[in-house]
């Protein structure tokens, strides 16, 4: 935007009071109502311009002015200097994930966040990019951790780079010194999570195998929710083609059972990490 002229304003005015305060006075009126002021009386080529409209009423006469009025001080703005065009980020050919993917990861976020590395690196190997409207949110996220940073920037392509051009503050936080640079294989690499030794043939095994033996020993009260930090680990890690199974199963515990509760959570973790790779699988 640029601004009116004094010498456009004030001629068009007259030699009295300029456009800009011509224009307050009718601000000033139009809040008061022209029941108690009358409006400014115009004076030189804006004043021959109301006139011709021959208006009687004190009102038509304001809304003559104001028309008038705004038609001469847009006349005299100078424009602004051009703004620079902002450049486009570059090209990124990969599929954005669906709709759903997109929820999942603000579901997994707040819910389970001991899926979001499965959902990160899944992304990234299937070839998706997240959706735009992810990104700022995804790097404020991640400033800190440089591992998971730079799977979100992957994840996030060259929108990422050009977004943090134009907002700072979306920049991965702390120094040279503290803020490494992460390996190839430390991006790439699930981190293993703590599992008890008598659990860990479970990560391998058949789904029947896993649901029964897991059931078994909640609904006998030998796992309890004392174990639910390391069951949820279990089952964020175990194969991904037995969840199915696993869900099922522990959804039909009985409601009385001691292990109810613990089955529902497990089985909610089970259902939620079979729904997220399958909305983030390749068609």
């Amino acid at each position: 935007m640029g601004r009116p002229t004094e010498t456009v304003a004030q001629t068009a005015a007259g030699c009295g009071m300029s456009m800009t305060e011509h224009w307050r006075e009718l601000v000033s009126t139009a809040m008061l109502g022209t029941d108690r002021r009358d409006p400014p009386e115009p004076e030189g080529p804006l004043a021959d311009l109301v006139d011709d409209t021959l208006r009687a009423a004190p009102s038509e006469r304001m809304l003559a002015q104001v028309a008038a009025c705004t038609a001469v001080l847009r006349a005299g703005v100078r424009p602004a200097p051009p703004v620079t065009r902002l450049q486009a980020p570059a090209a990124d050919d990969r599929p954005v994930i669906v709709p759903a993917a997109a929820d999942r990861w603000h579901h997994i976020t707040v819910s389970w966040p001991v899926l979001e590395d499965e959902w990160m690196l899944t992304l990234i190997a299937n070839g998706w990019r997240v959706t735009p409207e992810l990104v700022p949110t995804m790097l404020r996220r991640h400033r800190r951790d440089p591992v998971r940073r730079a799977r979100a920037e992957i994840a996030c392509g060259p929108l990422a780079a050009w977004l943090v051009e134009l907002v700072p503050d979306l920049a991965a936080s702390g120094t040279a010194s503290t803020h490494r640079v992460p390996s190839a294989e430390d991006v790439a690499e699930l981190s293993a999570l703590p599992i008890p030794p008598d659990l860990e043939p479970l990560l391998h095994a058949d789904g029947r195998v896993v649901a029964r033996q897991l059931t078994g020993a909640i609904e006998e009260g030998v796992l309890v929710h004392a174990h639910r930090a390391v069951l949820v680990n279990l089952v964020a890690r175990m194969r991904s083609d037995a969840l199915g199974e696993v869900a099922s199963a522990l959804e039909v515990i009985d409601g009385r059972s001691i292990g109810f509760a613990l089955a529902a959570v497990l089985g909610d973790l089970a259902r939620t990490r079979q729904h997220m790779l399958d909305e983030l699988s390749v068609n």
